[in-house]
């Protein structure tokens, strides 16, 4: 069976190899390049396609004499892809080949002298996604598709057009079971009844609140809030739409909140400890940075110290531990405040913190432009105004 699938596959590129030389012999006019984005993360999924896209839209014309660019996109094998229906939106908008045919391109290309075909190296998911702030969104729904959307809308009493907001927790029994000090599931894992007042309160303004998340979470029976992840009516499809079309999305960080920025939907981030991993450079993204205390000092610690301990980059709970930094969460109660401090602060933005937020994106950008794997533009995300207010002067001090 092996021999017979080596055979096939060599049959393949020799069979694509009269295309590679039109390319090769076109290579001044023409740069070809394969993306192959991980179709097995939900975020991944939603965002590495959105910053290619919107890179190259942010870019303008090419120069005069530069080769015209074609990508050639590949989403992997079926059964590894996290949601087809993402895929099926994303297939409309982009020149995908199947993942065989774009290997066989790829190693067709290196049988030809000082010529290969490159495959795109994506930034970390969390750099350079400033551009999202320089286009509009490439994920783009068919009237049938919209209409599916509104109709489950319209049966949770949702009218269209008018405001809802997403809420996902990313509860510990759904974190990734991996283990060691690269594991980052537990510090992105709350269980959802610490956000039960936010939800509440929200939902008392006069806004509908959606719980989105995996089916099994933490149900909110006889609550004010939308169960949509423990309903019969949970589908790939309004797992991309409805953050996607949200007025805004409250998260610990997880996939669904990747969709909602490429929908170009404002996100509260609640609770951060991996401060390298916060999408930093766009506009649509506030977050509560998790409170460092370094036991040692017997206090909190400021932005600067927590990355010249290294601790900005940590990436699992382990380096914490071992150097005695306790990860401080919020209470309910101050989670409640956050919440609704950012909801209100959608329609009338506080102009009292923004020289805070002004020092905070000039610190955070130098910051992690140290080490980084692209060149940082500037910063345009902010802190949660209320978080400045209360911890804003021990946070942006300088040692």
């Amino acid at each position: 069976m092996r021999a017979l699938k080596t055979f096939l596959q060599i049959g393949l590129r020799l069979l694509v190899l009269p295309v590679v030389f039109v390319f090769y012999l076109l290579k001044k006019f023409v740069a070809v390049e394969f993306v192959l984005p991980n179709v097995t993360l939900f975020g991944h999924l939603a965002l590495e396609p959105e910053k290619v896209l919107s890179n190259i839209a942010s870019q303008g014309q090419r120069s005069v004499g530069e080769p015209r660019r074609i990508l050639i996109w590949s989403f992997g094998k079926s059964k590894d892809r996290v949601n087809k229906a993402l895929v099926k939106i994303w297939r409309r908008e982009l020149f995908v080949l199947p993942s065989a045919l774009v290997d066989a391109l790829h190693r067709a290309s290196k049988w030809l002298p000082n010529f290969e075909m490159k495959v795109l190296q994506f930034d970390k998911l969390h750099e350079n996604d400033h551009v999202l702030d320089h286009c509009d969104s490439h994920l783009n729904f068919t009237a049938s598709e919209i209409e599916m959307g509104e109709q489950y809308l319209r049966r949770v009493g949702i009218e269209p057009h008018t405001p809802y907001i997403c809420l996902v927790v990313r509860e510990a029994a759904w974190a990734p079971p991996t283990t060691g000090p690269s594991s980052s599931g537990t510090l992105r894992s709350r269980t959802f009844q610490d956000f039960l007042l936010a939800a509440e309160a929200l939902a008392d303004l006069g806004v509908a609140v959606i719980k989105l998340g995996a089916a099994g979470t933490f149900q909110t029976a006889g609550s004010k809030i939308i169960d949509y992840a423990n309903s019969k009516d949970k589908g790939e499809f309004l797992d991309v739409y409805l953050p996607a079309h949200a007025k805004c999305v409250i998260s610990t960080m997880s996939g669904p909140d990747a969709v909602a920025l490429v929908g170009r939907v404002p996100v509260l981030y609640v609770d951060i400890a991996q401060y390298s991993l916060c999408f930093a450079g766009t506009r649509l993204v506030t977050w509560v940075p998790s409170r460092l205390i370094n036991q040692k000092l017997g206090r909190a610690m400021s932005l600067s110290e927590v990355f010249e301990s290294g601790a900005g980059r940590f990436l699992g709970s382990t380096p914490f531990e071992q150097a005695e930094i306790t990860i401080e969460l919020s209470s309910p109660e101050q989670i409640r405040d956050y919440c609704l401090d950012f909801y209100k602060s959608l329609s009338a933005p506080k102009s009292d913190v923004e020289q805070m937020q002004s020092i905070y994106r000039a610190n955070f950008h130098k910051l992690l432009s140290k080490n980084s794997v692209a060149k940082l533009a500037p910063f345009n995300s902010s802190l949660s105004p209320l978080f400045l207010e209360k911890y804003g002067a021990e946070f942006l001090a300088t040692v």
